[in-house]
């Protein structure tokens, strides 16, 4: 009883609403055919709607969704509202619903909202994206090829109004069909592609919003510009276990196009960061890809692959040049020690002057403090030379002392080095210097030792 007079009171106060109305409120919809073929079916369509939108703003969804189905079928070009509000209604008795094949039932009806609302108020590429991902999240993989053409013609529609999250699923869907086989490694890279550029255009577009400084447009621009962030990164992971990124089938597809695009920036950086990626960067394609870049646009990231591509074809001094120009260049300051560590490990191997090992990778902890590989280089250079420090073998053995106490800062600074840091330990704390040996040289347990030649710093004695 209680249940009947609530809903007999919701619809006497929906009544009393519609007919408190002013007669130029009334006119509005009697005269619309939006509204129905005639006054009575307007009529009826104004009272449903205003039925279940009452039990709408009270969440009661269940009880909203006969009036819904009656202002859908009868009168669904009178409020873009139905569909909005309609897919709101259906998304919670889904949830709710615990039978699989009425839930089944409730998701295709969604998919038909979306579909309906298209076909009366338009805007295809905004639809897709809400109808691609919903499908998805209900269906998942069996559901990716319908899903990724869904939300490959958002992007391309929406372009940099497409929302964050859009993108991720696209290429997730792309993945899915890949290890399924129904799609070759060239679609999962386009789909990158794609990804990647509707990412770049929305980010741009909600700098734009920020910049222009509207108080109330500019906190959900500043959020979705972190989501785009996460994007970034759940797109270029599933491309890189995709297991489609190979240098062949990269190589396949843009070579082909190198002499059309040869003097676009834009494309070059792209094709020489994939190749990057995937580590083709000894590649002809990387090797011209990169000298055309770096010849349009001198830059950090042109520099390094550069670097990179004379390093694989052992001209090391030049490759040292151009690490050179790409440290100089990086204002990233990750990147910019990145850069030093890797310049200095090729000092270490092909040069082999250890004092500028730890000058490079010392610039790279003024970049960037937790860069454990900088300790762990500096170690290694420390532990080659240790034979040349000093006249005596005691003098040569402790220069193992500093290069284990840089392993040691090593996994201090940076929990990523630990597993290497802890195998040159225990390399190296080998040759540490006999303690009978080490006695005669008045050097004991925890004294202060200074290493001596071009190391020249404290370090405490341990046998």
């Amino acid at each position: 009883m209680k249940t009947f007079a609530f809903k007999f009171g919701i619809l006497a106060v929906s009544l009393m609403m519609a007919a408190g109305q002013t007669d130029a409120q009334q006119k509005k919809y009697l005269g619309d055919p939006k509204y129905g073929p005639d006054s009575a079916a307007r009529e009826e369509c104004a009272m449903r709607m205003s039925l279940y939108n009452e039990f709408y703003k009270q969440k009661n969804y269940k009880d909203a969704v006969n009036d819904w189905r009656k202002v859908y079928q009868n009168c669904p070009a009178a409020s873009k509202n139905t569909f909005i509000r309609g897919a709101t209604i259906y998304k919670n008795l889904i949830k709710a619903e615990t039978d699989n094949a009425k839930k089944e039932a409730l998701i295709d009806t969604l998919m038909m909202i979306y579909d309906q609302r298209i076909v009366y108020f338009k805007q295809e590429g905004a639809v897709l994206a809400s109808k691609g991902v919903d499908l998805y999240s209900y269906r998942g993989k069996e559901a990716a090829a319908d899903v990724y053409e869904m939300l490959k013609k958002s992007c391309e529609l929406e372009k940099g109004e497409t929302g964050a999250g859009v993108t991720t699923v696209m290429m997730q869907s792309a993945v899915d069909q890949y290890r399924a086989e129904e799609v070759d490694g060239a679609e999962v890279i386009s789909a990158y592609e794609l990804a990647m550029a509707t990412i770049d255009l929305a980010i741009a577009s909600n700098k734009q919003i920020v910049a222009g400084g509207d108080a109330k447009k500019v906190p959900a621009a500043q959020k979705e510009l972190e989501n785009l962030d996460v994007d970034i990164k759940n797109v270029e992971a599933l491309f890189s276990e995709s297991g489609a990124a190979t240098c062949d089938a990269l190589i396949a597809i843009f070579d082909a196009k190198y002499d059309a695009n040869k003097d676009d920036v834009e494309w070059l950086k792209k094709v020489t960061k994939l190749l990057d990626k995937a580590e083709c960067n000894s590649s002809a394609l990387f090797a011209k890809s990169s000298e055309a870049l770096y010849a349009l646009e001198p830059s950090a990231v042109a520099a390094r692959n550069l670097a990179r591509l004379f390093y694989n074809k052992k001209e090391i001094s030049k490759s040292l040049e151009y690490y050179s120009k790409a440290c100089e260049l990086q204002d990233d300051p990750e990147l910019k020690s990145q850069y030093y560590v890797e310049s200095a490990y090729i000092v270490l191997g092909e040069v082999k002057n250890y004092p500028k090992v730890r000058e490079l990778a010392n610039n790279a902890l003024k970049a960037n403090p937790s860069m454990g590989k900088a300790y762990i280089v500096i170690g290694l250079a420390y532990a080659s030379d240790a034979q040349n420090i000093g006249s005596e073998k005691v003098e040569h053995d402790a220069a193992y002392w500093a290069a284990v106490d840089k392993f040691t800062k090593a996994k201090q600074v940076d929990s990523s080095c630990e597993e290497e840091a802890n195998r040159h330990i225990s390399t190296y704390k080998k040759y540490f210097p006999n303690k009978e040996e080490a006695f005669m040289y008045g050097i004991q347990e925890g004294a202060s030792v200074t290493v001596g030649g071009w190391i020249n710093e404290k370090t405490t004695a341990r046998f």
